[in-house]
């Protein structure tokens, strides 16, 4: 045998076991069922020593055991030597009963033990194997190809990490492996083989290769899904716009009396419900995009708070043209000086608009919608919803950010829309770097917190102008 090796292959295992727990980075050791510790690394040491709160020794250099009760633990001496026949006959069981591929060589790659899972898989037995190289029982396209790698390892007296690799057992299965490989030194350091660890993840690489196409095919799914919906939003679009600028002039009477006074309020709910469906469209159209990645902002000096005014003024508008009007009271708090952030100011108001709206949708008669205005810290603009409607639950409010999930999902719900606002406002304001924040209980209201930064992430900050 090479100077430094054991004699005989029930010592060999157990080298090679020892040395594959020094090397391990985690706490790791070995113990017979008489709960003596065969084999410990170091973190094990120090860190069952760091519990018991007890001196952790140097290292695993002499012959001692390990309690079970925890009253004190000790470590088995790491050199081969000293092990002791009982000791390498518990390891030789424990390595010929494990589901993995184990095995110690010389320096010249031929093997000194084999356990019984790699034997039977390399068409040996592990008595057979010993003496044996790689090649000559595998081939040896094989067997230059895991020397090299043995070779690697006793000239540089160092570990590998765990790599994965594949080929065929002499069934000619093909298996996927994650192998690791740990240079075998002696008493005075030298090196004089080499132990390796092999673990089948087959079954664990097939099943990623599966999940691997589900994700391609729900992706291919989602950008089909996008197309169709940017394609039929487009198509939609031009139409209704035809209808809506007609309902309008009729509504509006423009070129004359249209003869009969229940003719305007039916051209008014066509305009209406016409404006309506195409916001609800336009929202479809803007989600694929941000779904796709292909919504851009074009971004500007935007004043808030007369955003904000601007974006009230028109709800309360619509709240006094609805069937009901006045049904809700709309306030604002808002501040005197300038509000200012660097943001797409059409995306802005699409934001705010939809968030007045909802909070509108979901107040009963005789409630209220207050929307709130304020600086943060950092430059940026707080705007807060908050209304005295039905509220939502702790579960819906996990649900409410989700695309088309809808408060009322019944198909004679009072309350229309898609169920994409809030996800599209969402997306909107994460495109801005901000933040959209919702809380609520049943029957005491909702709010809802927009946060936006000074500016977009890699937007420059320009210097403020000048004021008059």
């Amino acid at each position: 045998m090479p100077g430094g090796a054991p004699a005989g292959p029930s010592a060999a295992a157990l080298a090679a076991v020892r040395a594959l727990v020094a090397a391990a980075d985690l706490p790791m050791a070995v113990f017979d069922e008489a709960g003596a510790c065969l084999v410990a690394n170091r973190a094990f040491v120090l860190a069952t020593a760091e519990y018991q709160g007890m001196e952790a020794p140097p290292a695993a250099e002499r012959r001692t055991t390990f309690s079970p009760d925890g009253s004190r633990v000790w470590v088995l001496a790491t050199r081969a030597e000293e092990g002791g026949r009982a000791a390498a006959n518990f390891i030789d069981a424990v390595a010929h009963a494990l589901p993995v591929m184990f095995n110690a060589k010389d320096t010249q790659s031929r093997y000194l033990f084999m356990n019984r899972y790699q034997a039977t898989l390399y068409g040996t037995s592990p008595a057979g194997a010993v003496g044996k190289t790689a090649a000559d029982l595998l081939g040896d396209a094989y067997g230059s190809y895991t020397r090299a790698i043995d070779a690697d390892v006793i000239r540089t007296g160092q570990p590998t990490p765990f790599y994965e690799e594949r080929f065929a057992g002499v069934d000619g299965v093909v298996r996927n492996w994650l192998t690791g490989k740990v240079p075998l030194t002696g008493a005075g350091g030298e090196v004089w083989g080499v132990a390796t660890v092999a673990v089948d993840i087959t079954d664990r690489m097939r099943l990623e290769e599966k999940l691997r196409e589900a994700k391609e095919q729900a992706e291919l799914g989602s950008r089909a899904k996008s197309r169709f919906l940017s394609t039929m939003s487009h198509e939609l679009r031009t139409p209704l716009n035809a209808v809506i600028g007609f309902a309008e002039l009729m509504h509006e009477e423009a070129l004359g009396p249209l003869g009969h006074a229940d003719y305007k309020e039916y051209a008014g709910l066509i305009l209406h419900s016409g404006v309506n469906l195409l916001d609800m469209i336009s929202n479809l159209l803007d989600f694929a995009r941000a779904e796709s990645g292909s919504l851009t902002l074009n971004i500007a000096d935007v004043e808030v708070v007369r955003l904000l005014r601007g974006v009230l003024t028109r709800a309360r508008e619509r709240l006094a043209a609805a069937p009901q009007p006045g049904r809700v009271t709309l306030e604002q708090e808002l501040p005197n000086g300038m509000l200012a952030v660097r943001a797409d100011e059409q995306r802005l108001r699409q934001v705010l608009r939809a968030l007045i709206d909802n909070a509108v949708k979901f107040t009963p008669t005789g409630g209220r919608v207050t929307v709130t205005a304020r600086p943060l810290p950092d430059g940026g603009a707080e705007v807060d919803v908050t209304d005295s409607g039905i509220g939502m639950s702790s579960e819906q409010l996990e649900q409410v950010f989700e695309p088309f999930w809808q408060a009322d999902s019944s198909l004679g719900r009072a309350r229309d829309g898609a169920g994409i606002g809030l996800k599209l406002a969402r997306q909107l304001v994460t495109l801005h770097g901000g933040t959209l924040e919702m809380e609520s209980a049943p029957g005491e209201g909702t709010r809802v917190v927009l946060r936006l930064p000074k500016a977009p992430p890699g937007e420059p900050l320009r210097p403020e102008r000048p004021r008059a």
